[in-house]
């Protein structure tokens, strides 16, 4: 009796070095069979993050900065102290201003699903996709050894292919770095 062992392949984020950064998938096409999985990684030579990002519902769409109300009185401190850091702050109405701050559904892996519902998941996270989701995204993918500069982060991201179909991802923050994967 033969046994189908499900394969991964393996897709690059990014690369580069100190000097030239490559902002695309390779491959930016990859075919796989349902039940297969596709595993991104980041090969770059410097700490410069890359997500894998699904869009399934353009409603689900989710900003790098979003803008969040804070108390007036609220005091952000730097880290570390004393780092050449400041929060942009707005002023706002109702002793209330506006920060600017990192999305976390940028930040770290999440899944929106069908009902709207945001699910997050550990760093280096292996989801299996359906197809119905609004939204998926990895977090930050680094490349090994480089994950420390952002807490959190991930240095890889794999997604189980669980129905045929054609899904188009992007990097969030270099959104013209784009890739198609079809399932078959």
């Amino acid at each position: 009796v033969l046994e189908y062992n499900p394969i991964i392949v393996k897709v690059r984020a990014g690369g580069g070095n100190n000097t030239v950064s490559l902002n695309q998938f390779f491959p930016s096409k990859t075919e796989v069979k349902v039940g297969e999985s596709v595993t991104w990684y980041n090969s770059a030579h410097v700490p410069e993050p890359h997500t894998v990002t699904f869009v399934l519902d353009n409603k689900s769409m989710a900003g790098v900065f979003a803008p969040f109300t804070v108390s007036t009185p609220t005091k952000f401190i730097p880290l570390p102290p004393g780092s050449n850091s400041q929060p942009a702050l707005l002023p706002g109405r109702n002793g209330m201003d506006t920060v600017i701050a990192l999305n976390e559904r940028v930040f770290n892996p999440v899944v929106i699903d069908s009902s709207g519902n945001a699910k997050f998941m550990r760093p280096n996270a292996n989801y299996t996709m359906d197809g119905r989701e609004k939204y998926i995204n990895s977090g930050f993918l680094l490349p090994k050894g480089q994950e420390q500069e952002f807490p959190g982060s991930a240095v890889i991201f794999t997604i189980t292919f669980k129905n045929a179909g054609t899904y188009d991802y992007f990097d969030i923050f270099h959104p013209w770095m784009t890739g198609k994967i079809t399932v078959r």
